[in-house]
C-alpha cells in the first residue's frame, strides 16, 4: 500500500468529503477514489459506507484511519534529528488555543524561524481536547492548550508555561458592581463545556449557586466578545497579559469567582519524539515572551 493512499484517507476524514480531500491534495476526486479502491482491496476489506448521499468511514475505516496517521506521522519524520542540524530543519506542526494563537505565539514563531530559516512551522488551532488528541494520534509535535482535566494520556506529558485569571466580559456601558450581579441581570453567553476552560467556568458558576439567563452558547472566545460587543450578553473568559491588554479598553474586565479563577495553559507533548529537543526550543523562547 502506498503512502498516497494512507494521505488520501486522512485528507478525506479532516475534509469531510472525497471532493474537500482532492482539493487539498490538489488532485481529481477520481484520483482519490482510485487510491482508496487500491486501500481496501491490498486491506480486502471496505473502509467506507453509504448514508445518504455521504461516504463515511466504517468500523475498520476508523481503526485503518488511526494507524494510518502514525504511518504517515512516522515516514514524514523519517529524517528528522539526523545529524547536527537535523532537528532544526523540515516541519515542525504546532496546535495552539485561540488564547495562545493571539498571544505570545506569534513572537515566539517570529524568533524560532529567524534561528532556524530552513525550518517550516505549521499551526493548527483547536479546542484542548482535540489537540491533544492529534499529539496522541502523532499528527501534531505539540500542543499549546489548557491544563487536561483527566491527566496526561499513555506516554505523553505536561509542561505548565502560564496561569490565566479569567473574567466576566462585559459591555462598557455595563455598570453592575461586580460579577454575581452581572450575570444575574444580563443575558449569558455560555463557552461550550466540551472545552477545558467552558468546564472550569461551569464548575465555578455550580460551586457559587449561580443560575445564568444563558442566550447562546459558542465554542470560539473570539466569536463570544464578538457578541458581547453587540452587547447581546455578557461572558466569561481566561485572559492571559496579552489578551487583557488588547479587551481592557474595548471592554469592562470583571475577576470572576471568589478567589477568581485561573486555568494554567501549557505544552502538551509525546514523552519521546523526533521533534523534542525543536520543542523545547520553543518553550524557552515562549518563556522569554511572557517575561518581556
Amino acid at each position: 500500500m502506498s503512502i498516497k493512499a494512507l494521505r488520501a484517507l486522512i485528507a478525506i476524514e479532516q475534509q469531510g468529503s472525497f471532493a474537500a480531500a482532492a482539493d487539498k491534495l490538489g488532485l481529481t476526486q477520481a484520483a482519490i477514489s482510485q487510491q482508496i479502491k487500491q486501500l481496501e482491496t491490498q486491506l480486502k476489506t471496505p473502509l467506507f459506507e453509504k448514508v445518504g448521499r455521504t461516504m463515511l468511514l466504517n468500523h475498520d475505516g476508523r481503526i485503518v484511519l488511526a494507524r494510518a496517521a502514525g504511518i504517515v506521522a512516522a515516514y514524514d519524520g523519517l529524517a528528522d534529528g539526523i545529524g547536527s542540524h537535523g532537528q532544526f530543519v523540515g516541519e515542525l506542526r504546532v496546535g495552539a488555543v485561540f488564547s495562545v494563537q493571539i498571544g505570545p505565539l506569534g513572537a515566539v514563531l517570529a524568533e524560532l524561524r529567524e534561528a532556524f530559516p530552513e525550518l517550516s512551522i505549521q499551526v493548527y488551532h483547536g479546542m484542548s481536547d482535540e489537540l491533544m488528541a492529534r499529539v496522541e494520534n502523532n499528527e501534531l509535535d505539540a500542543v499549546l492548550i489548557t491544563e487536561p482535566l483527566s491527566g496526561c494520556g499513555v506516554g505523553c506529558w505536561w509542561t505548565t508555561l502560564d496561569v490565566e485569571p479569567f473574567y466576566v466580559v462585559a459591555p462598557t456601558c455595563w455598570h453592575e458592581p461586580d460579577s454575581l450581579s452581572l450575570l444575574q441581570k444580563h443575558p449569558y453567553i455560555r463557552f461550550n463545556p466540551r472545552a477545558f476552560a467552558g468546564a472550569l467556568i461551569d464548575q465555578e458558576l455550580e460551586c457559587a449557586g449561580v443560575v445564568t439567563n444563558e442566550v447562546m452558547q459558542l465554542d470560539s472566545l473570539q466569536s463570544a466578545t464578538t457578541m458581547v460587543e453587540q452587547r447581546l450578553g455578557i461572558t466569561i473568559m481566561p485572559l492571559g497579559a496579552a489578551l487583557y491588554d488588547k479587551y481592557k479598553t474595548q471592554f469592562r474586565l470583571v475577576p470572576f469567582g471568589e478567589p477568581q479563577l485561573t486555568r494554567r495553559v501549557g505544552c502538551y507533548q509525546k514523552r519521546e519524539h523526533s521533534r523534542s529537543q525543536l520543542v523545547d526550543v520553543l518553550l524557552k523562547s515562549y518563556l522569554r515572551c511572557l517575561d518581556s
